[in-house]
């Protein structure tokens, strides 16, 4: 028994896909799905602070929408007021991810219960699986996501503040022109006394608040689909290694019976995962056709190198988001696509005849891959990122 207990504790886990997601919502006080053993006043402490959080967040929202519209109306700032579009952009797509995937627990919570069914449990058992090569692939795709966004969003939250301490402490000038990490409107003057100070810590809290519901929504996102390729995986080399008509008829329509079940169940879970992430998905790729193409925008019309610098970086890491995505998805249409080849590969010559009839059904309906789908319109894989690219052109050329 104590062998077996010492063989699991090795083994690695679900919530090792699932704990960077975990991390940036409880950042927020959010819980995407319900946690086994979660305490009563862990989540009453979470729940306040995901209010505290989203007040907040829409308060600048608010004040960066008034903002352009007076600027645009009385026809000046213009290039504060298109810059400020790409931020806004960008924090209407997290209020959005973070209010949908809030209204999508109880799935969620079931999706990863089934995921937990399905995972192995002793060392022994995983092996097949090649799990610690998904998650090395995933963790490494995390990190690299998140950092890039941490320094983008921390470059952009800190810049004054870094300007600040080096004209007061370094250069020794008394008197500068105090400014917001992102431009906004408000009945009062922010710029004098304590004021300045409430509006930068506020800002920075929405900023990095925003961040955490994006980068949380899409790595678990990211975080299913690897599992599900990873299953998708294992039941092709599960079905490869069979060799059919060597022992009764029965043998082989059980392992036929346990096949299809298992298919079945990845295809549901996939379906799931389109019904869950849908809506951000496709704001994701809209968002940022219009982020690159503002972006584009404000570098081509001329502007100082810090803000230059910083623009670079904004367009980078949308350009990277939507690679991470597409690579995951096309990962999915790969995998899932490859039970059909792996049923024509496997040894089925000498099996019976009604076996080989039952073959072709399999086959038929993994021809028909599972995707990730942004609602209805539209399938993603990597093609998707030189349709994205030509719509950004597209609009930035308007």
């Amino acid at each position: 028994q104590s062998a077996k207990e010492q063989e699991k504790l090795k083994a690695i886990p679900l919530q090792s896909f699932l704990k960077y997601a975990n991390a940036f919502y409880l950042s927020i006080g959010m819980l995407a799905y319900d946690h086994k053993y979660s305490q009563k006043w862990k989540e009453v402490l979470l729940h306040w602070t995901f209010i505290a959080q989203m007040v907040n967040l829409n308060t600048v929202l608010v004040s960066e929408l008034i903002y352009v519209f007076l600027a645009i109306g009385k026809g000046s700032n213009f290039l504060e007021a298109t810059m400020n579009l790409s931020f806004i952009g960008f924090v209407i797509v997290g209020d959005l991810k973070i209010w949908y995937i809030s209204r999508q627990r109880k799935r969620l919570t079931q999706v990863v219960s089934r995921l937990e069914e399905l995972h192995p449990e002793g060392l022994a058992q995983q092996e097949p699986y090649n799990i610690g090569y998904h998650l090395s692939g995933y963790s490494r795709y995390s990190i690299f996501y998140f950092g890039m966004h941490m320094v983008l969003i921390w470059t952009y939250n800190l810049y004054w503040a870094v300007y600040y301490l080096v004209c007061d402490f370094w250069l020794g000038m008394r008197q500068f022109e105090r400014m917001l990490p992102y431009y906004c409107w408000v009945p009062w003057d922010w710029s004098t006394g304590y004021s300045y100070y409430f509006m930068y810590i506020s800002q920075n809290i929405g900023g990095q608040a925003c961040l955490s519901g994006q980068l949380a929504a899409d790595m678990l996102m990211c975080a299913l689909v690897t599992l599900v390729v990873m299953h998708f995986i294992r039941l092709s080399a599960h079905i490869e290694g069979h060799v059919a008509g060597i022992g009764p008829f029965q043998r082989d329509l059980e392992f036929l019976q346990a096949t299809v079940a298992y298919h079945q169940s990845l295809i549901h879970l996939c379906q799931d995962i389109n019904e869950i992430f849908g809506v951000s998905l496709l704001s994701n790729f809209v968002s940022s056709s219009f982020i690159i193409c503002f972006v584009g925008f404000q570098m081509t019309i001329g502007s100082k190198i810090d803000n230059l610098v910083m623009l670079v970086l904004f367009l980078f890491c949308a350009m990277v988001q939507v690679f991470m995505i597409a690579t995951h998805a096309q990962r999915l249409v790969d995998a899932s696509e490859q039970i059909g080849q792996a049923v024509y590969n496997h040894d089925w010559f000498r099996a019976d005849l009604r076996y080989r009839k039952m073959l072709i059904l399999i086959i038929k309906r993994a021809q028909q891959p599972s995707r990730l789908k942004a609602t209805m319109f539209l399938n993603i894989s990597l093609v998707t990122v030189s349709d994205l690219l030509q719509l950004s052109y597209k609009f930035f050329a308007l």
